[in-house]
């Protein structure tokens, strides 16, 4: 019988993440990411078998926990105070996992999940895209049906206005509150325009 795991997936994807969102993926290690996790390399590569496979599983599990936080908003919004209220999961991700935010909103995702990526990372970056185009295109058609820039509008609202209201701070600081007041009015004014 072998010994058991010291750390589990998910505990040294989060080590990674806080690495990689304090260094940067160009910075970022095995011999970082094995310190800050406190376990020998040899336990990262039982688990994953080359540095950019750790840099697309940190990029890919931080995409995958946001996007399924926004579309479980965006589909469950039936009003423009709805769609107002499901932007802020932008701020709020980006103040309750931090690094995941960094991760993924000062960086970019080809920094993670490089074009030569194996098929399997490649398939779930695919994935992720084409879920949030039918997210965006669901509200859009639900919201403001016969609008012919209804996509836009909508990509523009629960996508950029937070966005760019998250960018002001991070990476260094984490967004406060009071910026979800700010983000809920541009979403309306967004929305609210003929």
């Amino acid at each position: 019988m072998g010994r058991p795991a010291r750390i589990d997936q998910d505990t040294l994807i989060a080590a990674a993440t806080v690495v990689s969102a304090r260094m940067g993926p160009a910075a970022t290690s095995i011999a970082a990411v094995s310190k800050a996790a406190g376990i020998p390399t040899g336990s990262i590569y039982h688990r994953l078998p080359s540095r950019d496979a750790l840099l697309a599983e940190i990029w890919l599990s931080a995409a995958e926990r946001f996007q399924a936080l926004a579309l479980e908003k965006f589909m469950a919004a039936r009003s423009l105070d709805e769609a107002a209220e499901a932007a802020l999961v932008t701020p709020r991700f980006a103040r309750e996992q931090h690094a995941a935010a960094v991760v993924l909103n000062s960086h970019r995702r080809e920094e993670f999940v490089r074009a030569d990526a194996p098929d399997e990372y490649r398939a779930r970056a695919a994935k992720l895209a084409a879920e949030l185009r039918d997210g965006i295109a669901a509200i859009a058609a639900r919201l403001l049906p016969g609008d012919p820039k209804v996509k836009e509008k909508i990509a523009v609202a629960l996508i950029g206005i937070p966005l760019g209201a998250v960018r002001v701070f991070l990476p260094q600081a984490v967004p406060p509150k009071e910026i979800d007041a700010a983000i809920e009015a541009a979403v309306r004014a967004a929305l609210e325009t003929q």
